[in-house]
């Protein structure tokens, strides 16, 4: 049979996105079926949720040909571990047991982020912001990252034959950089920021700088109190501020910071199949995007600038980026052996039967 079915997940510290796929091995074409999302704390348990998510997409996991879970935290073989905390446990493994699930694999939520670059869904408008157009080398590694309550990335590399590699790093966590070559305005305005960061942004003292705790989580609101002198402002009324024009210098200071971590990115990865960002700091505030600062922070280190000019960069806009990376993992890595016949490399998405419970 050459038809398999796929239900997969985006699981979130708050809500959970779900869909069911059909895959085709004879054209390569992933049917969306239907789709949900379900806050957690609408469910007692998780028992509770995959009983909702069942009844939302009119589907048993039990009879998918497999099932892939993208989930923020680290699965230990038994149950999802987040320093955040999910509402209860995420015991996997007793679930999977009790509703005799076939085939399961849970993986790290930005795998399938990585796996939506090699499908056209992240082709068409709508679903995408381009940047920089670019030169985009078919089998060049990616980057994607994601500005939210943290920082999160993850490169990959697309094969010829449709399997790809992924890479294992936490970029988020690495030292602010200090640009070579910064504008003097930009360059005075980054000393003077580290500076009120450790005397007065709420850092302890031996706190290590990095980018996540600049562009995620408080970052934010730190910038903004760097600016206005205004602490305590929730990241809600900040984003409204700066989308109603009343804080664009702050804008602009989160451009920059933004800018500068790409520009980090691209000399660690020399991603010539492009950078891809999103995240809930990004799509809440994407008028950073049209800002000129957001590239005098890429340049502002001008090393290997004629190769990175050519390195596309992209905006995932699209909401269902993730579940369309979990379906292409699921096709390429979750069937059984023999039932896998070499596909081509295109992943080809057929949206005309994309239907939404919400």
């Amino acid at each position: 049979m050459m038809r398999k079915t796929f239900v997969v997940w985006d699981l979130g510290a708050t809500k959970c996105a779900a869909a069911v796929i059909d895959f085709d091995f004879h054209t390569d074409e992933f049917d969306c079926i239907s789709t949900t999302r379900v806050p957690l704390k609408d469910c007692a348990d998780l028992d509770a949720l995959v009983a909702q998510i069942e009844s939302d997409l009119n589907c048993s996991m039990a009879k998918a040909d497999a099932i892939c879970i993208a989930a923020a935290g680290r699965y230990n073989g038994h149950e999802v571990e987040l320093e955040a905390g999910y509402p209860y446990p995420m015991d996997f493994d007793r679930v999977a047991k009790k509703y005799r699930w076939r085939n399961m694999e849970i993986v790290h939520d930005y795998v399938p982020v990585a796996c939506a670059t090699f499908t056209s869904y992240l082709q068409q408008k709508g679903n995408v912001k381009t940047l920089v157009e670019g030169c985009t080398e078919r089998f060049g590694r990616k980057v994607v990252f994601g500005v939210g309550t943290g920082l999160g990335l993850k490169d990959a590399v697309q094969l010829p034959n449709g399997d790809f590699w992924l890479g294992s790093n936490e970029a988020g966590h690495i030292g602010l950089t200090f640009p070579p070559k910064a504008n003097p305005q930009n360059e005075v305005r980054h000393r003077e920021f580290v500076r009120f960061l450790k005397n007065e942004g709420g850092l302890p003292k031996d706190e290590v700088l990095t980018f996540e705790k600049i562009l995620s989580g408080r970052g934010v609101g730190r910038i903004h109190h760097f600016l206005t002198g205004q602490y305590g402002l929730t990241p809600e009324e900040i984003g409204r501020a700066m989308t109603e024009g009343e804080s664009i210098e702050t804008l602009k200071m989160l451009a920059w910071y933004v800018g500068l971590f790409i520009g980090t990115v691209q000399l660690m990865f020399m991603p010539s199949g492009g950078i891809w960002f999103t995240g809930g700091v990004i799509l809440k505030n994407l008028g950073l995007c049209d800002q000129k600062e957001l590239f005098e922070g890429m340049y502002a280190c001008p090393a290997y600038k004629k190769d990175r000019v050519n390195f596309p960069l992209h905006v995932m806009v699209g909401p269902d980026y993730a579940l369309m990376g979990c379906a292409y993992y699921a096709s390429r890595r979750l069937l059984v052996p023999q039932n896998v016949v070499d596909v081509a490399p295109a992943f080809r998405f057929r949206v005309s039967t994309f239907k939404t419970n919400v």
